[in-house]
């Protein structure tokens, strides 16, 4: 019996999966959404939408001032690289640690930890004044970063009922991979107007949006279990080892390979076989994140209305035909319109397959969404690498300019059909094992908590 003294704690508020509706839950059940207004779950994934922006802005916006940054501190070009390196390689390697520090802590700490943290790197580098302290902000940079990537999809997944997750899946999948495509225009303006180091502070204003929509729609949720870290690596092994998690993750694999390889690519053809300005090549490119913005929200609504299964195979399918068609034009010249049109339709596919493919990743249980998150996010590390090493490999067997153009679009060819035969596989484990519980994107998915007899 309460004491009648004492003031009464207010109860917890949870969501119940199976109806959506708010429910009491125990301090101890296993639920990571607190009840809130419907408008909080969607500043959240527009918080992390941003949040993933920053992270990929940041990857690619640092290339263009490479040659004022090594002439301001006089470093030799390889030395530059360094620059770009000390981002690359903690973002890689902090993936795993990153996973099991954000199934421990809350969501709203570990996320505003991982912003913050960033910004402060970035101004750390845009103040350097010198080359070891603009090195070691980098290195902030891209831990936090890893933090940043590591939690993105997760929260993105938990904040919303399984129903909704295609839609949440969609609008971070549009959002975030602006911010690579739209590193080198930002970074072109900024250095031609105030130099260098404003490259770094334009993720200062970002990154304080990001925490503020952040900390107005983040509090109360949970990722899972705060259990030991090994607890995250166990349930990061049981996850591959489920055959529909694996396929899934190796199609998301070759897709990422073969997007990355594609505009590995794309620069050496529209400049050396297109001949094509610089400032026109940046129109044709943007087709391609033009097409992933199009299909990737509708990708997404598709997906909780119906089903993730046909839109894999739609979209991998679509990627493969627009690769098919570039194969026709990438060794001889050609317009650019002519160009654009296949770069849309390789844009519409990846937009199309990835949406519903994260669903179907991410739908393996709220106290397993960190662990999910994790895994992909290495994977998609491990793409973005895997994808320009095998082109690389290829070019310095093959020595003619035009040769190389039609390996390297092979190369995509070859990396697109895998995509769609392991999403067809994914499709088909599905068909035959309908009643599986581990993975379910089209209805909602039940959390309970411990039975206590």
């Amino acid at each position: 019996m309460s004491d009648p003294c004492c003031p009464k704690t207010p109860k917890p508020f949870g969501i119940d999966l199976e109806t959506g509706q708010r429910t009491l839950r125990p301090m101890n059940a296993q639920v990571g959404l607190v009840a809130s207004q419907d408008w909080r779950k969607w500043v959240a994934i527009v918080a992390v939408g941003l949040s993933l922006f920053l992270s990929a802005l940041d990857a690619t916006i640092v290339a263009l001032a490479l040659p004022p940054i090594a002439s301001r501190f006089q470093l030799s070009d390889s030395i530059a690289a360094a620059i770009t390196l000390s981002y690359a390689i903690p973002l890689t390697l902090l993936v795993l640690p990153s996973g099991a520090l954000v199934s421990r802590f809350r969501a709203l700490p570990t996320f505003l930890v991982s912003i913050l943290g960033f910004v402060l790197g970035s101004v750390a580098c845009g103040l350097a004044p010198n080359f070891l302290v603009l090195l070691t902000g980098r290195i902030v940079q891209g831990g936090f970063a890893a933090l940043i990537a590591t939690q993105g999809v997760a929260l993105a997944a938990a904040v919303v009922l399984p129903k909704e997750r295609g839609r949440a899946m969609g609008i971070v999948g549009t959002i975030a991979p602006l911010g690579g495509v739209a590193g080198p225009g930002i970074g072109g303006l900024l250095l031609a107007n105030f130099g260098w180091s404003s490259i770094f502070f334009v993720n200062v204003p970002v990154g304080l949006l990001a925490s503020l929509l952040g900390f107005l729609s983040l509090r109360g949720v949970s990722l899972g279990h705060q259990g030991p870290a090994n607890n995250v690596y166990h349930q990061m092994a049981g996850l591959l080892r489920r055959p529909q998690f694996l396929v899934a993750l190796i199609a998301f694999f070759s897709s990422v390979s073969a997007s990355v390889a594609l505009y590995y690519l794309l620069p050496f053809d529209l400049s050396e076989i297109q001949h094509i300005d610089p400032a026109l090549s940046g129109l044709v490119l943007l087709f391609v994140p033009l097409g992933m913005m199009t299909m990737g929200i509708t990708g997404g609504y598709l997906s909780d209305r119906y089903h993730a299964r046909p839109f894999m195979l739609a979209g991998s399918g679509l990627l493969l035909i627009g690769s098919l068609a570039l194969s026709l034009v990438v060794s001889s010249t050609t317009s650019w319109m002519d160009l654009a049109w296949r770069l849309l339709l390789v844009g519409m596919g990846i937009g199309l397959f990835s949406s519903p493919t994260m669903t179907l990743i991410m739908g393996v249980g709220r106290d397993m969404m960190a662990a999910a998150s994790t895994v992909s996010n290495l994977v998609a590390r491990l793409g973005t690498v895997f994808g320009p090493i095998v082109m690389g490999i290829t070019w310095t067997i093959v020595t003619s300019l035009s040769t190389q153009m039609v390996a390297g679009i092979i190369i995509v060819d070859i990396l697109a059909s895998a995509t769609l035969i392991f999403a067809y596989l994914s499709a088909s484990w599905l068909d035959r094992n309908p009643d599986r519980p581990q993975v379910q994107t089209g209805t909602p998915m039940a959390i309970k908590t411990p039975d206590h007899h």
